[in-house]
């Protein structure tokens, strides 16, 4: 797999050409941003300036995002320019995530997906969704109230491009993905990926990700990506993904009063 290749495609299709919805999409020469309708969900897709251009540049998007009252991310990888955005985010007041590997996997390389025996359950109603992000709030023990709402309002107005599955125990929830489509790109996302501690080591994660795959080469998808954890890391490069970039999400919180 030619990593640069594959990282270049990932520009074009996933960062600059951006769809989705609830929201408004705005593209500058150095930079492309999504503007969310809601609290929830704004994130800077793309950008690509010299170094001595980014002070004046984060600057200019939290004070965009400031008047819109809207929170957001930066999302950065490692082959992206300026090389020394992370720092220059976190000198403005971002708070970096936690550093993750993104990973690509050939469809082309993958065999049929085999018959499963365990039940993964593709939700499309607000309850199924709420069970999702239940799993995801018992696993990282944080709020993910904005994901709900991200998750929830993709579904409602572009069911096309989001799937979500959750992996029942006896009614209740306790893994839980999902994987997003971009039309007209080779891609397919794959994001979540947890499983209560309890259940564990009893191939949940494995079910999902099959069942992933299974939809991704349904829909003709030449790459599945996955913005892997440690926990997840080892997992998916037994199933062929490889390494492409690290990523790091930075999250501003914008200092407004009356915040729609």
């Amino acid at each position: 797999m030619d990593t640069a290749q594959i990282m270049q495609a990932y520009n074009q299709f996933e960062r600059r050409q951006l769809t989705p919805a609830g929201g408004e999409i705005i593209v500058a020469p150095h930079l492309v941003k999504f503007v969310s309708d809601t609290e929830y969900g704004s994130f800077i897709s793309f950008f690509d300036f010299s170094s001595h251009q980014a002070g004046p540049f984060i600057q200019q998007e939290i004070e965009f995002f400031t008047r819109c009252k809207r929170n957001f991310e930066w999302k950065t990888y490692s082959t992206d320019s300026p090389s020394d955005i992370g720092m220059r985010l976190i000198e403005h007041g971002f708070v970096p995530a936690e550093a993750e590997t993104f990973m690509a996997l050939d469809l082309l390389l993958v065999p049929s997906v085999p018959p499963q025996s365990i039940t993964v359950t593709d939700v499309t109603e607000e309850g199924g969704i709420r069970d999702a992000i239940t799993v995801q709030e018992q696993v990282w023990g944080q709020n993910f109230d904005g994901q709900f709402a991200y998750l929830l309002n993709m579904k409602r107005l572009s069911p096309e491009m989001i799937s979500i599955y959750v992996v029942y125990v006896e009614g209740t929830p306790v893994a839980s993905a999902w994987i997003i489509f971009t039309p007209n790109s080779p891609f397919g996302g794959i994001w979540g990926g947890s499983t209560l501690e309890a259940f564990r080591g009893q191939g949940y994660y494995t079910a999902m990700l099959n069942a992933r795959i299974a939809e991704a080469k349904a829909r003709g998808k030449r790459y599945l990506i996955i913005d892997a954890s440690d926990m997840s890391r080892p997992i998916v490069t037994k199933y062929g993904f490889q390494v492409i970039a690290q990523t790091i999400g930075y999250h501003y919180q914008v200092e407004t009063e009356g915040k729609a």
